[in-house]
């Protein structure tokens, strides 16, 4: 009886277990953080992949892009060398601002 007994109680305790674990999990998903609300950009923009290989096409080397919503903001150099700072319209592929970044120099 003793063994039988045992066993009772091995089931028992699994399915205590099992269904905390299960209680617990739920409690967790009701008290996790709410993710970022998603911006809703059209399907129509320019992939950062895109944007990269349009600027290649004109010569600058990117360094870095940074998307923020339907604009793209580019960091690299041009075929001088020269860094420049781009903003790109990810809508037409556009170039709203080109300005050169003189502040490298500076520390060097």
């Amino acid at each position: 009886m003793t063994i039988a007994t045992s066993g009772v109680r091995a089931v028992v305790l699994a399915t205590v277990v099992t269904l905390g674990g299960v209680a617990g999990a739920s409690a967790w998903a009701q008290n996790a953080p709410e993710k970022a609300a998603a911006v809703n950009v059209p399907a129509n923009v320019l992939s950062i992949g895109e944007i990269e290989s349009r600027l290649t096409a004109q010569g600058i080397k990117v360094k870095e892009i940074e998307v923020r919503d339907l604009l793209a903001e580019v960091e690299g150099y041009d075929a001088q060398g020269r860094e420049v700072e781009l903003v790109i319209d990810r809508r037409s592929g556009e170039t709203l601002s080109h300005k050169y970044d003189d502040d490298h120099k500076k520390r060097k």
